[in-house]
C-alpha cells in the first residue's frame, strides 16, 4: 500500500528501527508479520535475529538475500497475493540493487545500462505501490548530496537521475538524524518533514512532530491510523 523510504547514512539507526528492542524503547516490526529482503547479505543490527527471520519465503520463512530486482519483484507479488499474514516488507540497503548491477555491467560502454537500471527500480517501486492495501514496503536507503549540496536518495549517478526521480515514487520519506545531547547522550531520530537540512516528506498531518523515534513500529501505527487501515 505505502512505499516508505527510510534514508540515512550508515550507523544512524535505519536497520535498528525494525528490530524489536524494548531495552532501548524500539517496538519495531513483528517478525511474524514481516519479511526482510537483505540486499547486501550483511548481518542484521539486532541480537539473535536469525531466531526470528528464517530463510525461504515460499516455505513459511520470512527472510531472503538477493540484490536481483526481478527476484524482489516476484517476492513482493508472491507475498501480496499468497502470504496475507505478512504486513511488512523491509528491503534493507535498497540502493545496492542499482549499485551491484552497475558494477557487474561496468565494462559496458553503452548508456543503455543506465536506462535498464533506472527502469528496473521503477518497476520494483511500482510493484510495491500496487501491492495489497495492508502491505507496507520499507526501502532502507543511503543519501547523497546533489550539485546544490542538498540531500537526496543515492543513485548511481546523473544518467539514472535523468531517467528517474526516486523521491516521486514514495508516499513517505523519512530521514535519519542523530542528536548528541549532553544529558541524554546519543539520540536516534527520524525526520518527518523538511527541517532545513533533510528533505523528508510525509502526507500532511500524518505525524504531528518534526522529529520522532527511529521506530518502524511507531511509524507503521501512524501510517495505518492515517489511512484507516486495520492492523489486526
Amino acid at each position: 500500500m505505502a512505499n516508505i523510504a527510510i534514508v540515512g547514512k550508515s550507523g544512524t539507526g535505519k536497520s535498528t528501527s525494525y528490530g524489536q528492542l524494548p531495552e532501548i524503547g524500539i517496538k519495531g516490526l513483528n517478525p511474524k508479520e514481516t519479511v526482510i529482503i537483505n540486499v547486501t547479505g550483511k548481518e542484521l543490527r539486532f541480537r539473535n535475529w536469525r531466531e526470528f527471520y528464517k530463510d525461504s519465503i515460499s516455505e513459511n520463512g520470512n527472510y531472503l538475500e538477493t540484490s536481483d530486482a526481478s527476484i524482489i519483484i516476484k517476492a513482493i507479488k508472491f507475498i501480496s497475493d499468497k502470504k496475507t499474514d505478512i504486513k511488512n516488507i523491509v528491503i534493507d540497503d535498497a540502493q545496492y540493487i542499482m549499485a551491484f548491477e552497475f558494477m557487474a555491467r561496468a565494462k559496458e560502454k553503452s548508456y543503455e545500462k543506465y536506462n535498464d537500471i533506472g527502469n528496473k527500480m521503477y518497476k520494483l517501486t511500482e510493484t510495491a505501490r500496487t501491492s495489497r492495501r495492508d502491505l507496507d514496503i520499507y526501502f532502507l536507503w543511503h543519501p547523497e548530496l546533489d550539485g546544490n549540496l542538498e540531500y537526496k536518495m543515492k543513485t548511481i549517478g546523473k544518467m539514472v537521475d535523468n531517467y528517474l526521480t526516486l523521491e516521486g515514487l514514495f508516499t513517505v520519506i523519512l530521514y535519519t538524524k542523530v542528536i548528541r545531547d549532553s544529558e541524554k547522550g546519543i539520540i536516534y531520530q527520524f525526520v518527518t518533514n523538511n527541517d532545513g537540512e533533510y528533505p523528508a516528506n510525509t502526507p500532511v498531518g500524518m505525524f504531528k512532530d518534526l522529529y520522532i523515534p527511529n521506530d518502524l513500529g511507531y511509524v507503521s501505527e501512524k501510517i495505518h491510523e492515517y489511512y484507516n487501515i486495520n492492523q489486526n
